[in-house]
């Protein structure tokens, strides 16, 4: 490490600290004011060399009172607390022939090591070095210090514990990555840093840790560059991306293809099936997929199989004949719904789901059948209950899902109902599927509903649409629109855009006017057009909040009419004098998206749209804990800090992860400079119909008529419906 030199001038708060202003000093640490384990996040009193006082704030919980270090950083006007250095660098500085009583201070918090054997350690190996031959060896080192076997144990792991965070600091540090060590340091205890220093490829299963960042710590801690890890890590990462993607498995030729790009040479079909002989790789043929999602794929189709081939229950019984208004696509799945354990039911808008869902609802109660509604989203669940008057609840919360364990409802712990109905299924990936049907009941029906044309779900599969595409269950397809529906030109271009048509803007006489165009050929005419529509045309034409009632939708995040910077267009508009928090990325009152995994723990799901209401403070004395207040839908969440970077600007989201949001009006982006070649007949369709009210298409005419002319073929990866067409057809 090049010497580090202390720069005072810049060490002083310029009389005008509005101004940004760098600051680059050795200083001491006199008293940490409040460290958060969870986030890393420390506020620190010290002192730099002249003895001056300093506040830094920033990724500081690896230092310690007393010990010197080198910062930089920039000084910043706290509104609250006053003049503060936020802190980009903290880098700890061996201790001086000065610090022995601060080293001897240190020592004796491990366990078994008093003064004496203190001052002994630091003896033996001197004051500026100690910590460096303990790190090296702790247990030739206390064994040397005087401690028994027994006691050399708890002390190594009472060293561990002190020193983990600080070696997590040192390693991640200089990749820009100290964000990440409390993550991993929670994921991995205190041996984190041993996992970080000698099997960094294993950081790939950690949240926002992938492999170019896993392969640059790799790097600097020595790994081999033609090591069987950092082959093993790059073809896991790309099944594991691949499936984010949409896809179950890979073509053994792309695969390796792909890893060749990431690793700077093409592994081979070796390598692949070491890695199958390993347990981490299933082959069939030349498609390979991680264990897991194998395994995932054949039980959806077992599941399948048992349902088509056991005996319905006692309990259901098939109805009248009497159509009750329905037309006879409906009454199909009506009959099939008591006739077979699994039936589906799909069609687009206006065709009559929700009165199908209904009545063979209403029927199975009538013959004292237990009913049970779920829908894969609360806001999907929400709509359910809302349109059929029955109540309704996600899939998580049928299950009994408990963080950290899973659900509480599986093969050995069924539901308690005799027929299932699930709406929305199209939003259902494949592990949320086989997750539920191993939850049903020896004698349960099960009925699938959704639109099977709509986007493909968040995550591995889109087992909806290949359990229609397969044709082995018995299936409804609502192709009747109802006169209601048909007078909507949101409904008739959805059904347009099905067909592979580009939507009219024309209603005939008579049509509701819900669906409008906006021709912007220039980006920033377009971007400007948006940020008006939303921010106030809209919102004084129907009477709606441009918050809450309005989503953008846009198919990528970069450019002139990116979802990015239609997000701070947007943000700067409807709310420019939010207090900032998490380093000014947030502000109290944006609108919000969590992404990522669950968190099952608070009930919010990948894609819940959210508010964010206010921040919570620690006390630092664990009376108060500190947290993001959410809103979502009259409920307020708290929020961990330390998992904010999951919190996206939502003012503007893709297609992808709204697909399960409904609001009164939509506005959509459809411009040559917007991701066009990316807006596919899938993406259109899903978001033309995310709307209640009206949806506006900003954009072109050419851009809209290639992408309902385009679908999105060859994109996703998967052998399910294989797998189901070898099951007997179903009758």
């Amino acid at each position: 490490m090049k010497p580090l030199t202390q720069t005072p001038a810049s060490a002083r708060a310029p009389s005008n600290v509005s101004r940004v202003s760098a600051f680059e000093a050795d200083v001491t640490v006199r008293r940490i004011r409040f460290a958060s384990p969870e986030t890393g996040w420390a506020v620190v009193e010290a002192a730099d060399a002249d003895g001056a006082s300093v506040v830094l704030v920033g990724l500081l919980i690896h230092l310690e009172e007393r010990e010197r270090a080198h910062i930089s950083g920039t000084w910043v006007q706290d509104s609250r607390y006053g003049r503060q250095v936020k802190v980009s660098e903290a880098h700890p500085l061996p201790p001086s022939d000065d610090d022995a009583d601060t080293v001897l201070a240190y020592l004796v918090r491990v366990k078994h090591v008093g003064s004496k054997r203190a001052a002994g350690l630091i003896e033996r190996y001197g004051t500026a070095h100690v910590f460096d031959a303990i790190d090296d060896d702790p247990h030739a080192a206390f064994t040397a210090a005087g401690l028994r076997r027994g006691q050399v144990a708890q002390a190594i792991r009472a060293w561990e514990r002190l020193r983990v965070t600080r070696r997590l600091h040192l390693l991640l540090a200089p990749h820009g990555l100290a964000y990440l060590a409390p993550r991993i340091r929670e994921t991995y205890g205190d041996g984190a840093h041993r996992v970080v220093s000698q099997r960094p490829y294993e950081l790939t299963s950690v949240f926002g840790v992938g492999f170019l960042i896993a392969d640059r710590i790799a790097r600097h801690v020595g790994a081999a560059e033609d090591g069987p890890e950092r082959r093993r890590a790059a073809i896991l990462h790309l099944l594991s991306e691949a499936e984010r993607g949409g896809s179950t498995c890979m073509p053994l030729e792309f695969l390796l293809s792909a890893a060749g790009e990431l690793l700077g040479s093409t592994p081979g079909e070796a390598d692949i099936d070491g890695l199958v002989e390993a347990g981490d790789l299933v082959r069939e043929g030349m498609w390979i997929y991680r264990t897991e999602t194998a395994e995932l794929e054949a039980e959806l189709a077992a599941q399948v199989q048992d349902l088509l081939s056991w005996p319905s229950g006692e309990r259901l019984r098939e109805p009248p004949a009497d159509r009750d208004g329905l037309t006879e696509e409906q009454m199909r799945g009506v009959r099939n719904a008591f006739l077979h354990r699994l039936s589906l039911i799909t069609g687009g808008p206006g065709t009559g789901k929700t009165a199908s869902i209904r009545t063979i609802a209403r029927l199975a109660g009538g013959q004292g059948a237990r009913v049970l509604l779920v829908a894969p989203t609360g806001r999907a669940a929400i709509r359910m209950h809302e349109a059929s008057g029955l109540h309704a609840t996600t899939v998580h919360s049928a299950l009994g899902w408990i963080p950290g364990e899973g659900p509480t409802h599986d093969e050995h712990d069924p539901l308690a109902c005799d027929l299932l109905i699930v709406d929305e299924t199209s939003m259902a990936n494949l592990e949320l599927l086989v997750t539920l049907l191993r939850a049903v009941p020896a004698r349960g029906h099960v009925v699938l509903v959704g639109d099977a044309d709509q986007l493909a779900p968040v995550g591995a599969g889109k087992p909806f649409a290949e359990l229609i595409a397969s044709g082995v269950a018995p299936t409804a397809r609502l192709t009747h629109i109802f006169r209601q529906a048909a007078g909507s030109m949101i409904v008739q271009a959805a059904h347009a855009i099905r067909r592979g048509e580009a939507p009219t803007f024309t209603g005939e006489p008579g049509m509701r006017r819900d669906l409008f165009l906006i021709e912007r050929s220039d980006p920033d005419a377009a971007r400007e057009e948006i940020v008006s529509l939303v921010c106030e045309r809209l919102p004084a034409h129907y009477g709606i909040d441009p918050v809450k009632d309005i989503q953008v939708f846009a198919p990528v995040y970069r450019g002139e009419v990116g979802i990015d910077a239609l997000n701070e267009a947007l943000r700067d508009r409807l709310n420019p004098t939010g207090q900032p928090v998490r380093g000014g990325r947030l502000r109290i009152g944006d609108k919000l998206m969590m992404t990522g995994r669950n968190l099952h723990e608070l009930g919010l799901m990948n894609g819940t749209l959210l508010r964010l209401l206010d921040q919570i403070e620690s006390d630092g004395e664990g009376a108060d804990e500190a947290a993001l207040l959410l809103g979502a839908d009259e409920q307020v969440f708290r929020f961990p800090p330390e998992q904010s970077e999951r919190l996206r600007l939502a003012y503007a989201c893709s297609v992808h992860r709204g697909q399960g949001v409904e609001l009164p009006v939509a506005v959509i982006v459809a411009h040559p400079a917007g991701g066009a070649f990316f807006l596919r007949r899938e993406m259109l369709y899903t978001a033309v119909t995310r709307a209640k009210v009206a949806t506006v298409i900003v954009g072109t005419r050419e851009v809209l008529a290639r992408a309902a002319r385009t679908p999105d073929t060859g994109r996703r990866h998967s052998r399910l419906v294989e797998r189901l067409t070898r099951l007997p057809a179903a009758t």
